[in-house]
């Protein structure tokens, strides 16, 4: 009796097919989001110390109050 053929997965553990080969590129596709997310946080709180004076609120829009009809101004009564 001959023994079977190993499958070619389980010859090398970076051939497709082979359950390693899955971990090892979900670890890798894992720890790239995790390098960008440590790398944008860091960015984030360098910049926010470094600049507290540049958020500052503007000034509110001065605006004009809405135009009310001479008809309506007649109606209006003077408040007791």
């Amino acid at each position: 009796m001959v023994a079977p053929v190993a499958p070619p997965a389980a010859l090398h553990l970076l051939t497709p097919g082979n359950p390693a080969y899955g971990a090892l590129k979900i670890g890798a596709i894992g720890s790239i989001f995790a390098l960008r997310f440590a790398l944008v946080r860091r960015n984030k709180d360098k910049t926010a110390a470094a600049e507290p004076e540049a958020v500052q609120a503007a000034e509110p829009v001065r605006r004009n109050p809405h135009p009310v009809s001479k008809k309506t101004k007649r109606r209006r009564r003077p408040p007791t």
